[in-house]
């Protein structure tokens, strides 16, 4: 890339911003309304009956339908998709990448930026709570960040992927065979030597990292700093995201996944959750030189949060995708990708309810039909995975397709307590 792309943040006219919204959701809408791979006749539970009249619409943001965008992200703002580039085979598009240098974020970062879009995060994106002493340890780390010497080898970027001819994923996951199970390892990702991981993330990139909310992703971006302050300075880049609902360039739709590289690490935290009382002393400044050889590439991709307790097989095939499109790009992106192990691990299955059988399985379905292999983290003693082991190593054995294999796990969902989503109707209404 280097010089020619420059600093993609910018605003574009108001026909731009709609042009965009349009074309994202009409791709997005067409992908769910067509991915049926290959159809499950099965008897549906009594508790899952269609409604009369036709065929229920599952939501990927269901559990935010009420909220002001309506479920989704917004109207998006800020990028340019005329340079986007097919990835051939996959079905998966660049649509854009952002490329921006370390200096220039550095220059950016005031303290008064940083104040004004902290303010505009909380105000448009994440109101519900806020967390002051989270607001020190970032104001804390941007001064060390502002005042470091150092000079980044390589560009900031981060690129937007989007799944858009369906026939071409369909004819993968019809021909892939499930042929590999991932390594299963005790303990958290090791960034120092795995070149390519997951982020966990939520829809706009860097979740709840200016306010509140201090799980892996607002982590990454906490103390990669430059992943926060190019998501931060589009804050100030766009109208106000708390006037109307926009989304900022750095979010996804439910057929889009990210790439992220070039991020060294500035700190490290000490926690995990929530910041105890004594986090500045636990807040650990580092030399990011000492990380530009071995900051990994990042996948980042959402998770369905789970506002139902049985999957649907839409819901498995929505999840499927948006895997598939990191992994797909991570792999065959020719500028940005040429990863073909990644590491991962239990994708939404804390506070967006998920099912660890079954994003275990979703995920090394994806794999499979992307030609990556995977790292698969855990924090307990991962038994909570054996069903989805044992299911996986029989299409291993019988040799059966990725299609096929998603038949098997729908009907386990339907009929295995076990695969069901943490979600409880009852607890989640009090």
């Amino acid at each position: 890339f280097g010089s020619s792309l420059g600093s993609s943040s910018c605003t574009l006219p108001a026909q731009s911003w709609n042009t965009d919204m349009v074309r994202s959701h009409r791709i997005a809408a067409s992908v769910v309304a067509s991915l049926t791979l290959v159809p499950v006749p099965r008897r549906r539970p009594a508790c899952c009956a269609e409604p009369p009249g036709g065929q229920r619409k599952l939501s990927y943001y269901g559990s935010y339908a009420s909220d002001r965008f309506r479920g989704g992200i917004g109207n998006r703002v800020g990028v340019d998709e005329s340079r986007s580039k097919e990835l051939p085979g996959s079905g998966v598009v660049r649509a854009a990448v952002f490329s921006e240098t370390h200096d220039r974020l550095r220059d950016w970062a005031t303290a008064e930026n940083w104040r004004q879009a902290t303010e505009i995060h909380k105000a448009a994106y994440f109101t519900r709570t806020e967390n002051p002493l989270q607001e020190a340890v970032v104001e804390h780390i941007r001064q060390h960040y502002k005042s470091s010497a150092h000079v980044s080898r390589e560009p900031v970027q981060m690129a937007l992927f989007r799944l858009e001819d369906v026939s071409s994923f369909k004819e993968r996951c019809q021909k892939a065979t499930v042929s590999r199970l991932p390594e299963i390892v005790h303990g958290v990702f090791d960034e120092k030597s795995e070149k390519c991981i997951v982020d966990f993330a939520n829809k706009r990139l860097g979740g709840g990292w200016l306010s509140y909310g201090c799980v892996q992703e607002e982590i990454m971006f906490i103390q990669r700093f430059d992943y926060g302050a190019i998501c931060a300075r589009s804050l100030l880049e766009m109208p106000d995201p708390s006037a109307e609902p926009l989304a900022s360039p750095f979010s996804m739709h439910p057929n889009e996944a990210w790439l992220l590289r070039g991020a060294p690490s500035y700190a490290e935290l000490g926690w995990y959750g929530r910041p105890p009382k004594n986090a500045m002393e636990r807040v650990k400044l580092l030399d990011p030189a000492e990380d530009q050889a071995t900051m990994p590439t990042v996948v980042a991709i959402d998770a369905i949060k789970a506002n139902f307790e049985t999957y649907e097989r839409e819901h498995l095939e929505m999840m499927l995708v948006k895997a598939y499109t990191g992994f797909v790009a991570a792999r065959e992106d020719p500028d940005l990708g040429g990863q073909d192990l990644i590491a991962t691990g239990s994708w939404g299955c804390g506070a967006f309810y998920n099912s660890e059988p079954v994003m275990f399985a979703v995920q090394v379905l994806a794999a499979n039909a992307a030609g990556v292999r995977l790292t698969y983290h855990v924090l307990g003693d991962g038994r909570a995975l054996a069903p989805a082991v044992a299911l996986l190593e029989e299409a291993l054995v019988k040799k059966l397709s990725v299609a096929e294999t998603l038949d098997l796990v729908a009907a386990r969902c339907a009929e295995d307590p076990d695969w069901r989503t943490k979600f409880k109707p009852l607890k989640s209404s009090m």
